[in-house]
């Protein structure tokens, strides 16, 4: 894609940057596809990491990070979440880091929570995908060590309990980094570790980071604040969709699924690979539920609760019908999956930003479509009595 080449192109202009300083700042600028979704500065000593953010999904806030940092782990975390123009917090979480766990105290929409959660000293701790800063220290220990590779624990603020994160080197001045969730990124480092830029290899984090020298935050976030009064929130990056059918050759469906949007990118073959199993959309698996049973070709389907995954490919695609249901979409259990499908691919007059999934009802059944940019792949049915 246009947009890597020019990030790693970015990346080795700053590939020879010097040592590390008592005090460092930067920033990063995180995107996906063409749309910037936030941008944070930080500055970082051995004792205190400090990092300003703000995004635009769901909606405008700023974050404002400390970690204070005790021989490279941290000790402890304060997190206050604004809106640009309030000063009256919409969320603050202050976070004590023990040797065994994390103990948290949560303030903001309601009462007072006080989390526990057991953790491993040296966790690494993260809200959601950020800050870069901190995946920037597990790459720094590891080039520090001279190591290939790094496994160290993380932890998603909210979560009920921690995953693993792990480096690993894939090249004189790159790595992967991946996670129990399935992201996996590559990295391009500078000598000493630092991230210059990172793109997105597969799992749900689809976002492309490039290090800046600096950042306004401030003006960033007025600009995403008169942005959003202007034409709205930008709302969720996948959002989600129900699809009801009251009657396909008298049977009664339900789908509910994921729309991730096509935001500049390659969608199948780049976004979506071909030839692996994809979640048929974003975030949770996709459901299905249909009342009566349906003939997909000669195969019988019948009624139930299932999830549909996918094998896209240039010629045509799988439609796999699985029945775990509740999952989230990287946790596909090959071992439940029950039916097998062809689908038949073709190519849309114009692209469909959103990735969308409808039923065209027939007198006798219906025929399944499921559209994202100039591709539409398909699967008739027929309803059983």
């Amino acid at each position: 894609m246009r947009i890597a080449r020019t990030m790693l192109a970015a990346c080795f202009s700053l590939a020879f940057a010097g040592p590390l300083a008592a005090q460092e700042t930067g920033g990063f600028v995180i995107r996906l596809g063409v749309d910037t979704t936030a941008v944070e500065r930080f500055t970082r000593t051995p004792s205190r990491i400090e990092v300003d953010q703000v995004g635009r999904s769901p909606r405008v806030l700023q974050r404002h990070y400390v970690y204070d940092m005790d021989k490279g782990a941290v000790s402890h975390l304060s997190l206050t979440v604004s809106a640009p123009g309030n000063p009256a917090p919409v969320q603050t979480i202050e976070a004590s880091v023990t040797a065994d766990s994390i103990l948290m105290e949560v303030r903001g929409g309601g009462p007072a929570q006080n989390p526990h959660v057991a953790l491993p000293a040296g966790t690494l701790i993260f809200t959601g995908s950020s800050p870069w800063v901190m995946y920037e220290g597990l790459a720094m220990r590891m080039t520090a060590q001279k190591a290939d590779s790094v496994r160290a624990t993380m932890y998603f603020v909210g979560a009920p309990g921690p995953n693993w994160l792990r480096a690993r080197r894939i090249g004189r001045d790159s790595i992967e980094i991946s996670n129990e969730h399935q992201d996996v990124f590559h990295a391009r480092l500078d000598r000493a570790g630092r991230i210059l830029g990172v793109l997105p290899i597969s799992g749900t984090g689809k976002f492309a980071v490039t290090r800046v020298p600096t950042v306004d935050v401030s003006a960033t976030a007025a600009s995403y604040a008169a942005r959003e009064k202007q034409a709205g929130a930008m709302g969720a990056l996948s959002t989600r969709d129900t699809v009801r059918v009251a009657d396909a050759g008298g049977a009664a469906l339900w789908i509910d699924y994921g729309r991730p949007a096509k935001r500049g990118r390659v969608v199948f073959g780049g976004v979506v690979p071909y030839g692996e199993v994809w979640r048929t959309g974003a975030n949770a698996a996709t459901q299905f539920r249909t009342d009566k049973a349906l003939d997909f070709g000669g195969t019988v389907v019948p009624a139930g609760f299932y999830t549909l995954w996918t094998v896209p490919s240039p010629s045509g695609w799988k439609l796999v019908i699985n029945s775990e249901t509740g999952q989230w979409g990287t946790q596909h259990d090959a071992a439940k999956d029950l039916y097998t499908l062809d689908m038949s691919v073709g190519a849309l007059p114009d692209a469909v930003e959103r990735f969308t999934i409808g039923v065209e009802t027939r007198a006798q059944g219906g025929v399944l479509n499921m559209d994202w940019d100039t591709t539409r792949a398909s699967i008739a049915f027929t309803t059983k009595p």
